[in-house]
């Protein structure tokens, strides 16, 4: 949200931006606020970017019980009274051009609605999901997406290919999980005048055509909402030291171009001690160089986010990090975008996590993985890696069977994450070629005349034209 404002700022010097912070308790996550502090602090230098801290919250006991995105959502809800206080407060005789949310944050265009501001919802998955969501929400269907959907491939307006059943996001065949929020979130992006996609048309293209078509909505129904990819929007702000950074980046200039293969699941992602094990002993057997992001899953509290161990032989095979230790560095925490940007990173496995692919895309790194973690941060990984492998042909595939409703779902076991890893390593695989072809794309998109430049000038126009109205 934060890169998105500095476009905004940078690209037509009459937008001005206030950014509404709302910080999660430190008892769930300790490392978000100091991390809004830090690029807060490094981004007030322009008097057109400013900042608004919401006050904090009293959670109910019942957030913390459920789950993480339950407890963001009551955050979410109870920050509305406050969102329409400062409204009063701060821009009483200012014509606002608009209100941008996030995509879990709909229930707050009903705040902007009051006011009557333009709303719009920050998407920050792929428009192919998004068009997954909105099918869903067309449909109202729930009841007859259940664990026994069976093995027969379902085909959906956004994707190319029919998808299987079993990697449907929890949060679209969950009962509770949908008509508690995600119904609500589908319904709100119907209701926003705009929609601004973290992606670009040249990596999207069937997804696009699909929704400028209309063929999500059906004939007969109200059109959707403008729609404006203007990615690769990039995370470039710093959440730890320099001195961090600088022992993983030290330690991958001593090593040779193309030759490591990075793994990282995402600021929300941890792993099972089982799964553990297995990507260490294949990582042992395969000899290939490595940077692993290990990150700690915490049980205490449903809502709270991964941490960091204490000692990783607490949770790694007996020896491994004596054997490693020439050729591996097993880390907490990686600074992903600039390791990602570095010559000696080949390979990328990933939880794939949409912010994580257009990362892995913008250096041109291909990608291989499979959903192995506990946690997620992101609501589509499976469909996001099957989008990858079989439409856009830039991942590996390690597994596209994992089931995140399945409670019994079996770890991925070490020859087959031997395997994935190997293929991803090649040095002359198809994946790398379609990677390298991808950069020039990436890149040229937000460029003058690329396709993402020339659609947030489309965006800033109406909001311009919002302000005059």
């Amino acid at each position: 949200m934060l890169e998105l404002a500095k476009i905004f700022v940078i690209r037509n010097h009459q937008l001005s931006i206030t950014v509404l912070i709302m910080k999660l308790p430190d008892y769930i996550n300790a490392v978000s606020g100091p991390f809004v502090d830090s690029v807060v602090a490094s981004s007030s230098s322009s008097e057109r970017l400013q900042f608004f801290e919401l006050p904090d919250v009293d959670p109910t006991p019942e957030w913390s019980s459920k789950t993480r995105g339950f407890f963001v959502n009551g955050l979410v809800q109870i920050q509305k009274s406050r969102i329409r206080e400062f409204l009063i407060s701060q821009c009483g005789g200012v014509k606002l051009a608009g209100f941008v949310v996030d995509m879990l944050c709909t229930s707050l265009m009903d705040v902007a609605e009051e006011f009557g501001i333009p709303s719009y919802v920050f998407f920050t998955s792929p428009t192919a999901f998004r068009g997954l969501m909105l099918y869903f929400q067309f449909l109202e269907v729930v009841s007859s997406f259940k664990n026994s959907l069976g093995t027969t491939l379902l085909s959906f307006p956004s994707y190319a290919y029919p998808v299987p059943p079993n990697i449907l996001p929890m949060v679209l065949v969950d009962r509770d999980t949908w008509l508690g929020r995600f119904i609500e979130f589908a319904r709100g992006y119907r209701k926003a005048k705009g929609i601004i996609i973290n992606s670009f048309a040249e990596l999207e293209v069937y997804a696009l055509d699909a929704y400028n078509s209309n063929n999500i909505s059906r004939s007969g129904h109200d059109p959707l909402p403008s729609i404006h990819p203007i990615g690769p929007i990039l995370n470039k702000s710093k959440s730890r030291s320099e001195s961090e950074e600088a022992e993983i980046t030290n330690w991958l200039d001593e090593q040779p171009p193309n030759s490591v293969v990075l793994l990282c699941f995402g600021s929300h992602g941890s792993l099972p001690t089982d799964q553990v094990k297995e990507i260490a002993i294949a990582l042992d057997n395969i000899g290939c160089r490595f940077l692993w992001s290990l990150r700690c899953p915490l049980q205490s509290n449903n809502a709270q986010f991964p941490g960091e161990y204490t000692s990783y032989s607490e949770i790694l095979p007996e020896g491994f990090l004596n054997r490693i230790e020439k050729k591996g560095k097993v880390v907490g925490w990686v600074p992903q975008l600039k390791v990602l940007s570095h010559e000696a990173i080949g390979g990328f496995v990933s939880h794939y996590g949409w912010n994580s692919i257009l990362e892995s895309l913008w250096y041109g790194v291909p990608i291989a993985g499979a959903n192995l973690c506990i946690n997620f941060g992101s609501s589509e990984p499976q469909v996001n890696a099957f989008q990858l492998v079989k439409e856009i042909g830039v991942a590996v595939e390690i597994t596209l069977d994992y089931c995140e409703r399945n409670k019994d779902q079996p770890i991925v076991t070490t020859e087959v994450i031997k395997k994935g890893i190997s293929k991803l390593m090649e040095t002359k695989s198809a994946v790398k070629h379609k990677a390298n072809e991808i950069i020039e794309k990436s890149k040229g998109s937000v460029i003058v005349g690329g396709s993402s430049y020339l659609s947030l000038g489309k965006l800033i126009d109406e909001l311009l034209k919002n302000a005059a109205l």
